[in-house]
């Protein structure tokens, strides 16, 4: 039987749903900046009331949530029945401002998501959940793994959260040390044994060691270097088309330089037209470095592609690890350079991340087109006529391009293995008795 929190996600139509996610994932970065802030030092004491409200239309502007729908091809252009709706099933409270202007009348639209609005997100979306009482924030579990990775060493942490969490707890600290510099103690070891798969459920993001030595890498350091090689190689080739593109332009303006007075005679003109052939060679010299440059962008644009869609594959299914993870994207790499057939993406599950691959790599396959143009608040200024710029080199083709867009999107849900974890949660290795995987253990 569905939680409350699920029914009422299934409750929405699909328009009701992006409004409902993208409030959520605005409400959780407000949140997350301002639990930074207190790590730092920083403290604001501002009621929940008061800073968990957001701007959704503030006159013509385009806001930031404004922004983000229309990334999804949602439009509103004031309150809409979107917003009532969620309103009156419970999931979000509305309110407008209204301010007289010289030119008239501005409304602010703003929208705050009320406690039921957050789980039912979580609960369709398969958002994990908030952390319980006594286990660690991510800023502090992060600090933990800093410690874990550098046993028996010490190093650096600092901010009074973190310290009161790990340091200057009643019992049991897990890091003792001094004057900043901090080593992990054996409850510290115990905790991180322990909530090891908690934590990886929790905070998918962070990438934390298992503690079992005898486990299989569920995402080695190595295939990340490999991903970070792969977008390396795209962006260097597309700095060769830069720099090719900038000197063809120089050398077609130094090829069509007019002859100066001073060059009309016989000498002046044997020695312009000597620069004339220095400039036509120059243009065909940059001419053959761009085209060499370009036909690279795309291999390694393609290799990119194939790799990281790899990845994402062994992310969803959980077949491969270690070397093997790494042979098997360095293979589908090798591939896609050589010309190989893109598989479509598998579905993972998980809303949020099956609606933007798919929808990327529809719109790279041409199966998918935007319904709407962005507005024109979001599309890129024209730059001044006051300011002097080269022009840019000619796009590559569109299916390309494409390529491109999927593998950043795809590569930013599975960076550092953090779908793969979330996908897959590890069983804790050393749990306490009577304790399940991904639950709790009492804490000192």
């Amino acid at each position: 039987m569905a939680s409350k929190a699920q029914a009422a996600w299934d409750a929405l139509n699909q328009r009701q749903q992006t409004y409902l996610t993208v409030l959520y994932d605005a409400d959780q970065a407000i949140e997350a900046e301002r639990a930074r802030d207190a790590a730092n030092g920083y403290y604001d004491d501002t009621p929940a009331d008061v800073w968990r409200w957001i701007v959704v239309v503030k006159g013509s502007r385009l806001t930031a949530i404004q922004r983000r729908l229309a990334v999804h091809d949602v439009r509103d252009e004031g309150a809409g029945s979107t917003l009532q709706a969620l309103q009156r099933y419970g999931l979000i409270e509305v309110r407008e401002e209204v301010k007289q202007r010289a030119r008239g009348q501005s409304k602010t639209v703003l929208a705050k998501l009320t406690r039921a609005g957050r789980a039912a997100v979580r609960a369709g979306t398969k958002e994990p959940g908030r952390r319980r009482q006594r286990e660690l924030s991510q800023y502090a579990w992060e600090r933990l793994v800093k410690l874990w990775k550098a046993d028996p060493r010490e190093v650096s942490i600092w901010g009074t959260n973190t310290y009161a969490a790990l340091i200057s707890r009643p019992k049991s600290p897990y890091a003792e040390g001094k004057d900043g510099r901090y080593r992990i103690t054996e409850a510290g070891r115990e905790h991180y044994r322990t909530l090891w798969a908690r934590y990886a459920e929790l905070y998918p993001d962070v990438a934390a060691p298992n503690p079992d030595e005898s486990a299989a890498d569920p995402w080695p350091t190595a295939l990340d270097k490999t991903l970070q090689s792969l977008a390396a190689a795209v962006e260097r080739a597309h700095r060769d088309r830069r720099v090719a593109h900038r000197r063809r332009e120089e050398a077609l303006k130094d090829a069509e330089a007019p002859v100066r007075v001073d060059e009309k005679h016989e000498q002046g003109l044997e020695w312009h037209a000597l620069l004339l052939q220095q400039a036509q060679a120059r243009v065909e010299l940059a001419e053959q470095h761009g085209a060499r440059a370009t036909a690279a962008a795309q291999a390694a644009i393609r290799a990119y592609a194939h790799g990281v869609l790899r990845a994402y594959t062994v992310s969803v299914r959980h077949d491969l690890f270690d070397g093997d993870l790494v042979d098997a994207v360095t293979a589908a790499a090798d591939a896609g350079r050589d010309g190989a057939q893109l598989e479509a993406p598998v579905k993972c599950g998980l809303p949020r991340v099956d609606r933007a691959v798919q929808t990327a790599y529809g719109e790279a396959m041409g199966t998918r087109k935007r319904r709407r143009a962005l507005p024109k608040q979001m599309t890129a200024a024209r730059p001044s006529r006051y300011v002097s710029t080269l022009s840019e080199p000619e796009p590559l083709p569109r299916e390309v391009e494409g390529l491109e867009s999927l593998a950043s999107t795809v590569e930013s849900y599975i960076r550092a293995g953090a779908l793969r974890r979330e996908l897959h949660p590890p069983a804790a290795p050393d749990a306490a008795p009577g304790t399940r995987a991904g639950e709790s253990a009492p804490v000192a």
